[in-house]
């Protein structure tokens, strides 16, 4: 029996999650097909009804990432003065370190260096997240040019990205801890240097 376009769309939007969550938790390189079909409930062979490959698969992952990273600290700014906006973000950021089955893990910290090696598409979808995230900072930095707001928005998110990539992968939670303090203390001056 055939399954409606709701009930396909609805199992596509649980393969979706179940990779994207996956994904965040564990590496692009390491999760498999079948894990995620596992992970959805459902057989390996009905993926490529759904999806036409690992690496379309992963750039859909990927954009609801970090679409879902972007919203989340979007929300974080309303109604806040921008330095407060951004002092929001950066603890909010910093906060994913070492926390797994968060949806609001951003793709760049945790899949780190994997990204250099995916799919061009998918490289391309990190890349704008990126940008998105710098343009999110850089609107709440004050008494700057636009170019010298973008330079400093583009060093803060180096830093974030940074920074937790370090903490996940650090030995003991007193490092870890201490990654993600000097990057916030970093930030802090970065964000209040004229």
């Amino acid at each position: 029996m055939r399954k409606s376009r709701a009930e396909a769309a609805e199992t596509r939007a649980r393969i979706l999650s179940t990779a994207s969550r996956m994904f965040l938790d564990n590496g692009l390189g390491t999760v498999g097909m079948r894990d995620v079909m596992a992970g959805s409930s459902l057989t390996p062979g009905g993926f490529y009804r759904h999806f036409g490959s690992k690496d379309r698969l992963i750039a859909e992952a990927s954009s609801a990432a970090f679409d879902r990273a972007f919203a989340m600290l979007e929300n974080e700014t309303v109604g806040k003065s921008p330095d407060h906006a951004i002092e929001r973000i950066v603890s909010v950021y910093l906060g994913q370190a070492q926390v797994t089955g968060k949806p609001y893990l951003c793709p760049l910290a945790m899949f780190g260096s994997e990204l250099r090696h995916s799919d061009p598409q998918v490289r391309a979808i990190a890349i704008n997240g990126y940008q998105r995230i710098v343009q999110l900072i850089a609107n709440h930095l004050e008494h700057r040019t636009r170019r010298g707001a973008l330079a400093t928005a583009s060093g803060i998110v180096s830093t974030l990205v940074g920074a937790v990539m370090l903490a996940e992968i650090a030995p003991d939670p007193a490092m870890a801890r201490a990654i993600l303090s000097n990057a916030k203390v970093l930030i802090k001056g970065l964000i209040h240097r004229p």
